[in-house]
């Protein structure tokens, strides 16, 4: 590259950064924007979370009765939000909104890089970015989502993320094209520190977001096909080499016990999802074929790679996006949300469209053209503006329950654990620390018995009421619930008639329409003394029978019985204190994985699950006892420790080292003569 073309790329990518910029700038300024519909607030409670525990955040307790960090989100956004607020010394919802606003910011220059490598122009490139900059194709497409927006004109990318919580999404978009670039070049330049770089890049979606990453795996795919025939079987090669690496490197943040749980879980989330799996992989492969054949005959054509892979892009998660239902049937998990990625692909077709017709133009319309590309920037740019001003205004954290029930819990349970719904959940860890017994996110949710309580305390449909209700959430520990009101300002106030439990429990705390009632009394330990017999009995698959739970209930509430004194030394470490006899069994009421230790006086001691989910431990200690629970990991987690050390070393190696590919994996992966040796690009540019 000339430095011409540098200079023109850089001009390019600063002018579309800046921008952008413009339209989200607000962002870098807000701590809390009135969104609290939004599940932004689980991701500031992630980050605020590691925020003020670093080094020690392996167990994460404030979620589903405690959870493995692993499984609550995956990790990379969250992380980097957490140092900002660390370094810079601001608050994690500040960081936040600082992060997402830089990387949506950085989309269309990330898509204009993409463009240019794949054989663009630089004019198709930077017409395709501002396409993607200023214009929202998703909204042409679905009505109801133009609905939502308010308009085509407006900004659907920049609205999700504000109004619905997609910043690990659009982060994930933004990473995207740097993914294509990167293997792109590695198809090029067949050598180590290219496969590499690749490979890292493919890692970071990875531990971004899993849309994100479901969208890359779509865009790789499409990317291959779009391939010249003789390099097909290179791209392949090269993206599954790089894919491996990448996972192996990665493996650490999203462990295969990780995977296991969400693949467990999602079916049963995501019924859309669970329909098409009755078909098996055929629909699915169908749609991937349809691709992979129209890819071999656009490789016919004298189109550029950059339009066939647009092309391929556009077909494959357009029509699976408009035709997704979370209720009735979609290809892949929540395909719906793809609608955004969509834009990239369409953006791209714009862009080089707009391009390819101005290029025909006789240069005497040159002016013209140029002048109504400035008068539709001038027209679109304040629509944005004011989309973006909309949905960025401040909130006024004293009038909204959310925020004053949390500061009041924060002040008052000592940290006990306390049952809220709706927004109130979304937020709570986002202004305080108090445990809570929801939390995000249900893919990695692996208490089965903890599906049951929405249905058993929410509503009084059925042979619900509100006293079993009630002992639900007692069997589980929770101290503390929180009712929202007609005038609370929850979004979603999911609790049916919640009137009923004025009588039936101690009202502590009533602001802003929100009735925090007391559910046990606080400072309530949990760790219990039981018999065997007091245990709710394990069923495979999991069973939960209401009186077994209201006999555990009542076996952790006997005053007769000796109390367990119970203790966060950290947060992957407790203590137990109690005088047990030498049968005694204790409970505690922490999630068990098969990553806990228990110790008394040094010596090792039986840690087992029992049918709730909940951590039960054989102390066989008479008298004054001391267990010693220690959260190590599940048993993958130490063999992903050193794959990724390994990995990113080797990585590291490759990158410094810079060596050819091997001559007869270059020969096997394709048939060009001097394969690897050549810099030239892939494809000839869009002129």
């Amino acid at each position: 590259m000339s430095s011409k073309d540098t200079r023109y790329n850089f001009a390019a990518f600063v002018a579309l950064t800046a921008l952008n910029l413009s339209i989200a700038w607000r962002l870098l300024k807000i701590e809390y924007i009135n969104q609290l519909a939004s599940v932004d607030g689980l991701f500031i409670g992630i980050a605020r979370y590691i925020s003020t525990h670093w080094g020690d955040f392996s167990w994460f307790p404030i979620w589903h009765c405690g959870m493995p960090y692993q499984d609550t989100y995956v990790p990379m956004l969250h992380l980097v939000v957490a140092a900002v607020s660390s370094l810079g010394h601001v608050s994690a919802a500040r960081a936040y909104h600082i992060v997402v606003a830089v990387t949506y910011s950085l989309g269309p220059a990330a898509l204009y890089w993409m463009a240019v490598r794949l054989g663009a122009s630089r004019g198709a490139a930077f017409l395709s970015a501002l396409f993607y900059s200023l214009f929202s194709p998703s909204l042409l497409m679905m009505a109801d989502m133009a609905k939502d927006a308010g308009g085509i004109w407006y900004s659907r990318r920049l609205q999700v993320m504000t109004v619905y919580g997609e910043g690990p999404h659009v982060t994930a978009m933004t990473l995207m094209p740097v993914v294509i670039v990167a293997l792109q070049n590695a198809l090029v330049k067949r050598d180590s520190r290219a496969i590499a770089l690749a490979a890292l890049a493919i890692a970071v979606v990875f531990l971004t977001n899993i849309p994100g990453s479901m969208a890359l795996g779509v865009a790789v795919f499409c990317w291959i096909c779009a391939q010249p025939r003789d390099r097909l079987r290179a791209a392949w090669a090269i993206a599954a080499g790089a894919s491996v690496l990448a996972y192996c490197a990665a493996c650490f943040g999203v462990p295969p016990s990780s995977m296991f749980r969400v693949g467990v879980n999602v079916s049963n989330m995501h019924r859309g999802f669970g329909n098409s799996l009755r078909y098996g992989p055929l629909p699915l492969a169908l749609a991937l074929g349809t691709i992979a054949l129209a890819g071999y005959l656009l490789a016919r054509t004298r189109l550029p790679l950059i339009v066939r892979y647009a092309i391929l892009f556009s077909a494959l998660v357009g029509p699976m996006a408009a035709t997704a239902d979370v209720e009735v049937y979609e290809l892949l998990p929540q395909a719906g949300r793809l609608h955004l990625d969509f834009e990239i692909g369409a953006c791209l077709l714009l862009g080089c469209a707009t391009w390819a017709i101005y290029k025909l133009m006789p240069g005497s319309l040159w002016p013209v053209a140029l002048a109504l590309l400035i008068g539709a920037i001038a027209a679109q740019y304040p629509h944005y503006r004011w989309r973006a001003k909309f949905d960025t205004q401040r909130a006024d954290l004293e009038k909204r329950s959310e925020y004053t029930t949390a500061r009041w819990l924060d002040g008052h349970m000592n940290g006990g654990r306390v049952y809220a719904t709706g927004s109130t959940a979304f937020w709570l860890n986002a202004f305080s620390a108090t445990p809570q017994l929801n939390g995000c996110c249900d893919q990695g949710q692996s208490m089965a018995v903890l599906n049951e309580v929405p249905y058993k305390v929410n509503s009084t449909e059925g042979n619900n009421s509100t006293e079993a209700g009630i002992n639900w959430l007692r069997a589980l520990g929770v101290q503390a619930m929180v009712v929202n009101g007609i005038e609370s300002t929850d979004e979603y106030k999911d609790i049916r008639l919640p009137q009923r439990f004025e009588a039936a429990l101690p009202l502590l705390h009533r602001e802003n329409g929100d009735s925090i009632y007391g559910v046990l009394p606080i400072g309530t330990s949990l760790a219990h003394v039981v018999r065997p017999a007091d245990l709710v009995p394990v069923h495979v698959p999991p069973k939960f029978e209401y009186p077994d739970i209201l006999r555990y209930a009542q076996a952790t509430m006997d005053s007769a019985r000796p109390t367990a004194e119970f203790t966060w030394l950290r947060s992957s470490h407790a203590r137990v204190r109690a005088n047990l006899r030498a049968d005694d069994l204790v409970s505690v009421q922490v999630a068990w994985f098969p990553g806990w230790k228990a110790t008394v006086s040094g010596a090792p001691r039986q840690v087992y699950e029992d049918g709730m989910g909940f951590l039960v431990v054989r102390p066989q200690c008479t008298g004054d006892c001391e267990i010693d629970l220690a959260w190590t990991g599940r048993g993958d987690l130490a063999l992903t420790a050193v794959l990724s050390l390994l990995a990113l070393g080797l990585l590291g190696a490759m990158i410094y080292l810079r060596r050819p590919l091997p001559y007869l994996y270059i020969m096997a992966c394709n048939n060009e003569p001097n394969a690897g040796l050549s810099t030239a690009p892939a494809a000839g540019k869009l002129n």
